[in-house]
Parts: structure tokens; C-alpha cells; sequence
């Protein structure tokens, strides 16, 4: 089987942190073991903060230039082709419109969102890499999410995690998140959960 040149030019060295959060997922640089448990522990109060409904402390977290994206998974016979497409995404966001997400739960007129879903992240296998920019790392991990809402309302849904984040004011801050899924086709419910 003939594999298709990627349409998007190929990634680069950037002058700037947030020049990486647009463009192609920078590939991983160098392994950086000694960051692990460092950021492994960043990713994990990320995670809890999203499950106990901390909305604001979530977004303190994301870098002003924050991109979050789930690319379109690839059903392929020839497991050598990669499994999810490097150009067309199933849900996009900017750190601004996930603002308006997260801010609107909040409001008494968001019934639709009431009873809230409860989810539980579960992080696992969190490996840092260099990044092609100053200051910003690359963490690749597994995740499982739950959503519950009700009786007939349940999602659970394993994916990969590339993360970039960026070392910023003596913290780390999330600048690009992809999440890989591990379905065919990702329903509604999955799509609504943030990962």
C-alpha cells in the first residue's frame, strides 16, 4: 500500500514557544527521564482539576497560546500507516473558546447541563521528550476517561496524550494538547469530554 505525502509542511525548530501551537505536532526530541515524575505530577493535578469540576483552576494551567485538537482516527489495513490523520480534526479549540465552554456550565439558564457529568481521568505511562523550542516539553501518556450522567448517559474512552508544555513564571503550562483516540468512530459523548 502507497502511503499519501503529508499535506502540512514538515515541523520545525521554532524562535518562539507559541509558535508551536500552531503546524504539525513537533516529533519527540530527546527522552528526558529525569522530568517524569515532575511532570507526570503537573498532568495529574491538570486531571483533577478538570474531574472536581475546578473549571477556573483548569484554565490557569493553559498557556495564553493553548491549542487542544483530536485528529480524525484512520481505520488501516497496513498497520505501518499512521491511525490518525494529520490534517483533518474532530474537535479544535483555543484556550479562549474552552474558556466559553467551561464558563457556561456555570450559568443557571445551562440546564442541559444539568445533573453535571462526572468524570475520572486516569493518567498513565507519562514519558518526556525535548521540544524544538526553549523552555517547552513534549509528554506523551495514556489516558482513560469516564463520563457519567445519569443512568443511560456513560462514556469510557482510551486514547494517547501528547501534550507540549512550557515552563513559564517557575510553572509549567499546557501550550498544545492532541489527543489520539482509540476508537473508529468517536461518538457525541466522547467528543464532550475534555481529555
Amino acid at each position: 500500500m502507497t502511503a499519501f505525502p503529508d499535506p502540512r509542511p514538515a515541523a520545525r525548530t521554532a524562535d518562539r514557544p507559541e509558535d508551536l501551537a500552531d503546524g504539525p505536532f513537533p516529533d519527540r526530541g530527546a527522552r528526558l527521564p529525569a522530568l517524569d515524575p515532575e511532570i507526570a505530577a503537573v498532568l495529574t493535578e491538570e486531571g483533577a482539576a478538570l474531574d472536581e469540576g475546578e473549571h477556573q483552576l483548569w484554565l490557569d494551567m493553559l498557556d495564553p497560546a493553548f491549542r487542544y485538537e483530536i485528529p480524525v482516527p484512520l481505520l488501516r489495513e497496513d498497520p505501518a500507516l499512521p491511525r490518525h490523520s494529520r490534517s483533518a480534526v474532530l474537535f479544535e479549540a483555543t484556550k479562549r473558546v474552552l474558556e466559553l465552554k467551561l464558563g457556561r456550565a456555570g450559568l443557571l439558564q445551562a440546564w442541559s447541563d444539568r445533573p453535571a457529568t462526572t468524570t475520572r481521568h486516569f493518567l498513565g505511562a507519562v514519558r518526556v521528550f525535548d521540544a524544538p523550542a526553549a523552555d517547552v516539553v513534549r509528554a506523551d501518556a495514556n489516558v482513560l476517561v469516564t463520563g457519567n450522567r445519569g443512568v443511560e448517559h456513560t462514556v469510557l474512552v482510551s486514547a494517547a496524550r501528547q501534550d507540549l508544555l512550557r515552563r513559564r513564571h517557575e510553572r509549567w503550562l499546557l501550550l498544545r494538547r492532541r489527543v489520539l483516540l482509540d476508537v473508529e468512530v468517536a461518538t457525541h459523548e466522547q467528543l464532550s469530554v475534555i481529555f
